[in-house]
């Protein structure tokens, strides 16, 4: 999408042929012109963070999306994800007039926001969305089970406590009664051992939690390899009948449109 300064960003529109999951149709919206974060393993963050979108904004990949989709035969929207380019809840008051503005416009009432654990914002969205008839359910990236692994993949996130972290996300799955998905994109020998799998374990042993592991996103970033596919069932069956968890296929990696993966920036100012 190109915005009115001459910026651009991407968005994802996601059909299940099949229909076997939850929301069969979804858009993955962007809430930033890059992003802040400095995740290690991901391109938005290696572009630099430039500006956040306006409500408007996210309401126009929205609307571009769902109109595209039924043009090409496919079904109405059933879903909304935060999981494109940047942080959204570094940019919380303009994805909250966004979901508003497209809750309005289209009906859609399923939303998830992905996000690394700006805790303050985690506790306005029980709040502020409360008393609404939409399901917002919480997607937070864990990608390491101690607080030490964790700011060395994502920086910012020593900003954070994880052990405060994870008594929020608890309380959020309690507040609005919905399982909270804790995301965990394998990277091979970065955090796969068996002590990773150990303090994982202890770290989610509650209910009102899941794990969802994934693969890493190829961005030819050095020192990052993705677990071969044998590697990551190995990993998944150590969990078994230990923590509520399943396997996240990753869409779109084949168009570089998977998680971690977009790139498509523009500066107009270059």
């Amino acid at each position: 999408f190109k915005l009115r300064d001459g910026y651009t960003i991407e968005a994802l529109f996601m059909h299940h042929q099949e229909g076997e999951l939850t929301y069969n149709t979804t858009a993955c919206l962007s809430s930033q012109v890059g992003c802040s974060l400095g995740c290690v393993f991901c391109a938005t963050g290696k572009s630099g963070y430039f500006r956040d979108l306006d409500g408007e904004e996210i309401l126009g990949q929205a609307l571009i999306l769902s109109e595209e989709g039924l043009k090409r035969g496919k079904d109405r929207l059933d879903a909304i994800v935060f999981s494109g380019m940047g942080e959204p809840l570094l940019n919380y008051e303009n994805v909250k007039r966004g979901i508003h503005q497209i809750e309005e416009a289209l009906g859609i009432l399923n939303f998830e926001v992905t996000t690394m654990g700006i805790i303050p914002n985690i506790h306005r969205l029980m709040t502020d969305f409360a008393r609404t008839p939409l399901h917002l359910r919480l997607n937070i990236s864990l990608h390491a089970p101690s607080q030490e692994k964790r700011k060395v993949l994502i920086p910012y996130s020593q900003n954070y406590d994880l052990g405060e972290l994870m008594e929020t996300a608890r309380l959020y799955s309690k507040t609005t009664k919905s399982q909270v998905r804790m995301r965990y994109m394998l990277l091979q020998g970065l955090n796969d051992s068996e002590e990773d799998i150990e303090n994982l374990c202890r770290l989610l042993e509650d209910n009102g939690l899941k794990l969802i592991v994934s693969s890493y996103n190829e961005n030819n970033i050095p020192g990052l390899v993705p677990p071969k596919e044998e590697e990551l069932l190995a990993f998944c069956e150590k969990l078994k009948g230990r923590i509520d968890f399943s396997v996240f296929h990753n869409f779109g990696s084949d168009i570089y449109g998977g998680c971690g993966q977009l790139s498509g920036i523009k500066n107009p100012l270059e």
